[in-house]
């Protein structure tokens, strides 16, 4: 029985042993090489601008806060008012967030800018479009 239960706990440790052993190009070498998003205080605040895309153009007001969360909301209907977070990463503005009218998931990117962001956006409805916004 000692020598069984020996034999089991061996084979136990080389089984972790492989199973954990990865090659270089699987593992990651240096957390910091990790992208991690950052809350520019600069951005914070009301930015106002333009909407376009699936359902025609209309104007916005996105609302970033200095928590990482946004409010933005059209002036039409067609638009649903956007709740989510944003951030900058690699040098881009992005928002992920969902609507107010069904809960459809949304994204926002554009090139970082502490005074206008001009960029894209994508819904998981297939709708899509452009933003322009200015800090006010």
């Amino acid at each position: 029985m000692k020598i069984s239960l020996k034999l089991i706990l061996i084979c136990t440790c080389i089984s972790i042993s492989i199973s954990c052993s990865k090659s270089g190009d699987d593992m990651v070498k240096d957390e910091s090489s990790l992208s991690k998003g950052i809350i520019d205080p600069a951005l914070v605040g009301s930015w106002v601008g333009t909407v376009d895309g699936s359902f025609g153009s209309a104007d916005m007001t996105m609302i970033l806060d200095e928590d990482g969360m946004v409010t933005a909301e059209g002036t039409t209907d067609l638009y649903c008012p956007i709740n989510g977070n944003w951030e900058v990463l690699d040098n881009r503005f992005e928002i992920k967030g969902n609507d107010e009218c069904d809960g459809t998931s949304m994204t926002m990117n554009a090139p970082y800018s502490k005074t206008k962001l001009v960029g894209n956006w994508n819904a998981s409805s297939g709708n899509s479009g452009t933003f322009s916004v200015e800090k006010q």
